[in-house]
C-alpha cells in the first residue's frame, strides 16, 4: 500500500500535493503585487487604480481579506485536516480545481470590471474547500473541528455581500461589510493561534509544557463569538446600529481583549526573543489584543481612529500571524528543519515596520499620512516578496524526506 501510495504521489505535480503549497505561494505573490500597486497609488502613481476593479477602496479591502487572507486560511485548513483526521488531504486535480477558481477570480479583480460572472467564480472556491474540509471531519467524527466549515460558509456569505455592494445590488457600506469579515477572520486567527502558539513555544524553546486553563480558553472564545455575532447585525441594524456601537460593542470588545490578554500572558513570550519563528507569532497575538482594545475605544467614541484600530488588527495581528505561520508550516510539512535564515528575519522585521508606518507614524506625524500609507504598503509587499522568493523552491519541490505531502 505504501509503495502504491508513493507511486501515485509521484504522479502529482509537487505544487498540488497538499493545500498549503499552491495557496501559501500564490497568495503571497498576489499580496506582493496588490500591495505594491496600493503603495504606488498612495505615493502618486494614480494610474495604478486601473488594476483595482474600478473601485480602489473596495478592491483593497476585498483582495486583502478574501484574495489573500482567505486563501491562506484555506491552505492551512486543507493541510491541517490531514493531521486532525488521519485521512489524506485533498490533492491533485481536485486541489487544482479549487485553486483555479480562486486564481480566475483574482485575475478578474485586476483586469476586468465588476460583473456577476466574476462574483460566481469568487463564491465557488471557498465552499468547495469547505466540502473537502468537512467530509473527513464528519467521517472521523472530529466534531471539535467541524465549526471551521460554517465559518467558511459565513465568509462566503460576507464575500457575496462585498460583490453585491460593488455591483450596486446592496446599499450597505464597504466599511460595514469589511468589519464583519475582519472580525470573522480574527476569530479564526485567535482560535488557531490559541491552539498552536503554546505548543510551538514549548517545543521551540525546549521549556516546560504550557498548559491550557479551560475557563480561560472557553470564556475568551465565547466572548470572541459574541463580538462577531454583534457585528453581523451591524449591516442590517439600521437605527439600532448606533446604539449598539455605543453600548454593547465596546463592552464586548474590552472583555474579549482582557480575556485574550490573560490567555497570552501565560505563554512565556520573553523566552521566544531569540527564536524568529516564535517571536513574530507572539507579537501578532499581542497586536490582536491591542487592536480589540482600540476598537473598543473607537466604538465608545474615544480618540482612536477607526483606520488605526483596523490596521493594528489586520497588519500586526492577522498579517503577522499569517507570515509566521506559513513560514513554519511550510518548513514542517516539507520535512525541513524548523529554522529560518537572515532573509526571513528581515521579512519579519519589515512587517513590524509596516505596522508602525501605518499606525504609530501616522499618529505622531499626521501631516505625513499619505506617505505612511505608501511606505507601509511597500514594506508589507517587501516582507511577503521575501517569503515568495525564499519559499518558492520549498513549496514547488517534493518533500526532502521523500514522504507524501
Amino acid at each position: 500500500m505504501q509503495i502504491l501510495d508513493q507511486e501515485k504521489e509521484q504522479r502529482i505535480v509537487p505544487l498540488f500535493r497538499l493545500g498549503f503549497r499552491p495557496f501559501f505561494l500564490a497568495a503571497s505573490m498576489l499580496t506582493v503585487v496588490s500591495m505594491g500597486l496600493w503603495g504606488l497609488f498612495w505615493l502618486g502613481y494614480t494610474q495604478a487604480s486601473q488594476w483595482m476593479y474600478g473601485n480602489p477602496i473596495w478592491w483593497h479591502s476585498h483582495e486583502m481579506l478574501f484574495g489573500f487572507t482567505g486563501a491562506i486560511i484555506i491552505g492551512f485548513l486543507l493541510t491541517a485536516v490531514q493531521n486532525w483526521t488521519g485521512a489524506p488531504g485533498v490533492r491533485g486535480w481536485q486541489l487544482a480545481g479549487i485553486f483555479a477558481c480562486w486564481l480566475v477570480a483574482r485575475i478578474a479583480m485586476m483586469l476586468a470590471s465588476p460583473h456577476w460572472v466574476w462574483m460566481a467564480f469568487d463564491l465557488l472556491w471557498m465552499p468547495l474547500a469547505a466540502y473537502c474540509l468537512g467530509k473527513p471531519i464528519v467521517l472521523r467524527r472530529q466534531w471539535n473541528n467541524l465549526f471551521f466549515v460554517p465559518m467558511l460558509l459565513l465568509l462566503t456569505g460576507v464575500n457575496a455581500m462585498f460583490h453585491m455592494q460593488v455591483l450596486g445590488w446592496l446599499t450597505v457600506s464597504t466599511r460595514s461589510i469589511a468589519l464583519v469579515a475582519v472580525m470573522a477572520i480574527s476569530l479564526v486567527v485567535l482560535i488557531v493561534g490559541g491552539r498552536v502558539i503554546p505548543f510551538f513555544t514549548w517545543r521551540g524553546t525546549q521549556s516546560e509544557q504550557i498548559t491550557r486553563v479551560k475557563w480561560i480558553e472557553v470564556s475568551s472564545l465565547v466572548s470572541s463569538w459574541l463580538v462577531l455575532l454583534a457585528l453581523l447585525l451591524v449591516p442590517f441594524a439600521g437605527g439600532w446600529q448606533h446604539s449598539m456601537e455605543r453600548q454593547l460593542l465596546p463592552v464586548l470588545l474590552v472583555v474579549t481583549a482582557m480575556l485574550h490578554l490573560v490567555r497570552f500572558a501565560r505563554w512565556r513570550s520573553l523566552s521566544t526573543c531569540r527564536v524568529p519563528l516564535l517571536w513574530l507569532l507572539h507579537i501578532a497575538y499581542l497586536a490582536m489584543v491591542i487592536g480589540l482594545f482600540m476598537f473598543a475605544v473607537y466604538f465608545a467614541g474615544g480618540a482612536v481612529e477607526y483606520s488605526i484600530a483596523l490596521h493594528v488588527l489586520t497588519i500586526g495581528g492577522i498579517g503577522g500571524m499569517v507570515l509566521a505561520m506559513i513560514a513554519r508550516v511550510s518548513l514542517g510539512h516539507t520535512g525541513r528543519e524548523l529554522k529560518v535564515g537572515p532573509m526571513m528575519v528581515m521579512a519579519f522585521w519589515a512587517l513590524v515596520m509596516a505596522l508602525l508606518a501605518r499606525t504609530l507614524f501616522i499618529v505622531m506625524m499626521p501631516e505625513m499620512r499619505i506617505a505612511g500609507y505608501g511606505v507601509s504598503a511597500l514594506l508589507w509587499a517587501s516582507a511577503y516578496g521575501v517569503f515568495s522568493y525564499v519559499y518558492y523552491p520549498v513549496l514547488t519541490q517534493p518533500r526532502v524526506d521523500g514522504r507524501p505531502g
